[in-house]
């Protein structure tokens, strides 16, 4: 009979225990639930967006900026006319706090007249590279010298892409006014290396294409610009 309490005894405190200690076991899995990072979770992706560009033609004609100054020794200006440069800025917008760098790349194409009044087609591209770009609106900004611009002729296409670190392309636009182009024509061989029946090119390929640190523009809102490696 002893032995008989005894084990029902034992069974009660063995029971008492098991439910004592299952709301404890729950409340440590709803814990480790909480702390556990979910299976698949990722930070934000990190964006560029292009939300001005712009088009080729008479829009994209600037005149040179004028600026008062007052120094001694300085020859009066000889050319009473003010130039006129092909301008392209382009507004941006970046999601992450901070961007280590952007890569932008222009391409340019202008059409004039030459010597003999034939159609004159030219390209032109640069590489500008932004670093330490904060979170918001930026700019970035391109140009063609009124030299160019005069010799021969206004531009006709604009195209852009922004690539990050590590060579992904972030954000792309292209513009063309008055001539049908492929989408990425700039990659076309069938536009970059066409010939006409004389073989001569359709476009000819030249430098000049300068960032706007190279012009007289670099003086205006010098804040909406990042820095260029």
């Amino acid at each position: 009979m002893n032995n008989e309490k005894t084990l029902r005894r034992t069974v009660c405190v063995a029971a008492a225990l098991f439910c004592l200690a299952e709301p404890v076991a729950a409340q440590v899995g709803r814990l480790g639930q909480r702390t556990a990072p979910q299976a698949g979770a990722k930070k934000d992706e990190e964006t560029v967006k292009i939300s001005r560009f712009p088009p080729p033609g008479k829009t994209a004609m600037v005149k040179t900026p004028e600026f008062s100054y007052s120094v001694n020794n300085i020859q009066p200006k000889v050319n009473r006319k003010q130039r006129e440069w092909a301008l392209f800025e382009v507004k941006y917008e970046t999601s992450a706090k901070w961007t280590d760098e952007l890569t932008f790349v222009y391409h340019v194409m202008t059409k004039g007249r030459d010597e003999q009044n034939k159609e004159l087609f030219s390209y032109y591209t640069t590489t500008v590279r932004y670093i330490d770009i904060p979170k918001g609106d930026h700019m970035s900004c391109v140009a063609l010298p009124p030299s160019l611009v005069e010799r021969y002729g206004e531009p006709i296409a604009v195209a852009l892409e922004i690539t990050g670190k590590d060579g992904s392309v972030l954000a792309s636009e292209a513009l063309a006014s008055g001539i049908q182009l492929p989408k990425e024509w700039w990659r076309d061989s069938n536009v970059m290396d066409k010939r006409d029946a004389a073989g001569n090119p359709f476009l000819v390929r030249r430098n000049g294409l300068v960032d706007r640190l190279k012009t007289p523009f670099a003086l205006i809102n010098p804040d909406d610009y990042e820095v260029v490696q």
